[in-house]
């Protein structure tokens, strides 16, 4: 729950969270909804000639949506200054991530899928703020000159989910 003065004037949860004047557009309540909405903000970076990037970031339960692939490949069709960022826990709410797709890491998941040049993703270590910082450079740097680019950070979830998913059958 959150303050009605606050940021998301109450209402719970990072999908709320929304700064226009900081250029922080939030998440969205449904899985994996808010990639399209950063690539279409990264048309418009990229449309005014602004130099910046977007993040774009979901979670590896998101990774088989159909409108996370159609972003990126109007992405790579347009050479969108955007960063993918998928938070890899290798588990979806209440199972293993591995059990929805053929390959178990999603860089290659994707590389399949759209036959990608490993130059458009990296894997990191998600747990590691100073790998984080310095793929995130690297990203900026690439997707500003490139295009997007997909970034795997490799992390751990300690719990469940969400209430309703206590997280504890599921993980290896």
């Amino acid at each position: 729950m959150g303050r009605r003065a606050g940021c998301s004037k109450g209402k719970g949860g990072s999908m709320h969270f929304y700064k226009k004047d900081s250029r922080f557009f939030g998440g969205h309540g449904i899985v994996g909804a808010q990639v399209p909405l950063g690539c279409g903000l990264a048309f418009a970076q990229k449309y005014s000639k602004e130099g910046t990037v977007s993040f774009a970031l979901y979670g590896d339960g998101a990774a088989n949506q159909g409108q996370l692939f159609e972003a990126l490949n109007n992405s790579a069709l347009w050479d969108l200054p955007v960063i993918l960022v998928c938070e890899n826990n290798h588990c979806k709410c209440r199972m293993d991530s591995g059990r929805g797709r053929k390959t178990g890491f999603l860089f290659k998941h994707f590389g399949q899928s759209f036959g990608l040049n490993k130059s458009l993703y990296e894997q990191v270590d998600g747990m590691d703020v100073l790998a984080v910082k310095q793929a995130c450079k690297f990203a900026k740097e690439y997707a500003l000159q490139n295009g997007p680019i997909i970034l795997e950070m490799d992390t751990y979830r300690y719990h469940g989910h969400s209430i309703s998913d206590p997280g504890s059958t599921y993980r290896g």
